[in-house]
């Protein structure tokens, strides 16, 4: 019986929630009036912050200017970003690890944030096989 309670007290709850009236959906902010003026790139040749949209005229260029390499070694990469998420930094040392030692893969090995607001992502070329 208490089961029974309980499970129509959920369903009341749940059906309340899935209920909201049209006017209420309808004032929700599109994601397309969203004001991107306020939305700045750093650039590490000027060293401030500039309008997005400015800076790279293509992903490439954008990655260009926001991932640099710090040290590299034969069984490891450190890159420090900013404004890129660490995926996109793992792509290039999976290619760096490939190109340098064939068979072995990038593994992260530890992610640090500077003071700068920037990371610092350092990955290791192992044989992820023999792991």
């Amino acid at each position: 019986m208490k089961k029974l309670g309980l499970i129509t007290l959920a369903a009341a709850l749940c059906g309340s929630c899935l209920a909201r009236p049209e006017a209420e959906v309808a004032q929700q902010p599109a994601a397309a009036n969203i004001d991107t003026s306020q939305v700045y790139t750093y650039t590490p040749e000027t060293g401030v912050g500039t309008p997005a949209g400015t800076v790279a005229a293509s992903d490439a260029d954008f990655y260009r200017s926001n991932i640099v390499v710090k040290t590299m070694g034969d069984d490891y990469i450190i890159y420090e970003y900013v404004d890129v998420r660490v995926d996109k930094v793992a792509t290039l040392a999976a290619q760096y690890c490939y190109e340098t030692n064939p068979g072995k893969s990038a593994y992260l090995r530890d992610i640090y944030l500077q003071k700068n607001h920037k990371r610092r992502a350092t990955f290791d070329c192992v044989d992820l096989a023999t792991r």
